[in-house]
């Protein structure tokens, strides 16, 4: 059986990372057996960092190597059917959604005060109230260096909404008309998409990301058949 560990719920979400509720989504779609194990403390992870899954001794971290364990022991591929031009664009699409729109939804919620607050609230309640505010000030601190150093932190709001705004559009197009991103079943992409466009619309002060992803309406379509139909637990 496989042992995943993941962040708790968070603000509607089943866990508050879209990569751990990507590899939710790849076990439930693998049909395999798993146990889900909760915590909001990363730090003694392998990288630091969830989601990590546990197999038959291997404890494997990086939901991109995830991916890979779960393929090679259910003996599947989240890609079935893809040509190889589709296959790429995929791996383009996850890497788009992954290195650049999840770090602007991490500075939508970081980097913004007035989502800081419901975050350290959220991510850190376990933490007493009389030292919360010292303890998440440093972690926000190291957090926004973060940005700094990946680049989207040195953008203002609205230079960083327009460039990942292109995103989005991006995604929309590639969508059109059908029911996931290439066809009519999901694939690796939807599983990483969808999570990530479900973290900025249940953000909790909705920010221009949020508002242009909820005026598409075949995106808002897309983000509930895949949650309908890839997300293990109701929501």
């Amino acid at each position: 059986m496989f042992k995943i560990t993941v962040y708790p719920e968070a603000f509607g979400e089943p866990t508050a990372s879209p990569f751990c509720m990507k590899s939710l989504c790849m076990l439930h779609a693998a049909n395999v057996p798993y146990e889900i194990i909760e915590t909001p403390d990363p730090r003694k992870a392998p990288r630091g960092k969830l989601p990590v899954i546990e197999f038959e001794g291997q404890v494997v971290p990086d939901s991109e190597d995830i991916r890979a364990i779960i393929e090679a022991e259910a003996d599947i591929d989240f890609d079935e059917g893809l040509s190889v031009h589709d296959r790429a664009v995929s791996r383009a699409v996850i890497r788009m959604v992954e290195e650049h729109v999840y770090f602007a939804i991490v500075a939508d919620r970081w980097g913004e005060d007035d989502n800081w607050v419901h975050v350290r609230d959220t991510f850190f309640k376990d933490i007493p109230r009389p030292v919360r505010g010292i303890i998440t000030h440093f972690i926000r601190k190291q957090a926004l260096a973060q940005l700094n150093g990946q680049g989207i932190g040195r953008l203002s709001p609205e230079e960083r909404f327009d460039r990942v705004r292109r995103d989005i559009i991006s995604i929309r197009d590639l969508l059109a008309d059908k029911p996931f991103l290439f066809g009519d079943a999901p694939k690796a992409a939807d599983y990483s998409v969808v999570p990530m466009l479900r973290a900025s619309i249940m953000t909790p002060i909705e920010k221009p990301l949020a508002r242009f992803i909820k005026n598409s309406p075949n995106l808002m379509a897309y983000v509930t058949r895949v949650t309908d139909r890839c997300y293990p637990i109701d929501v």
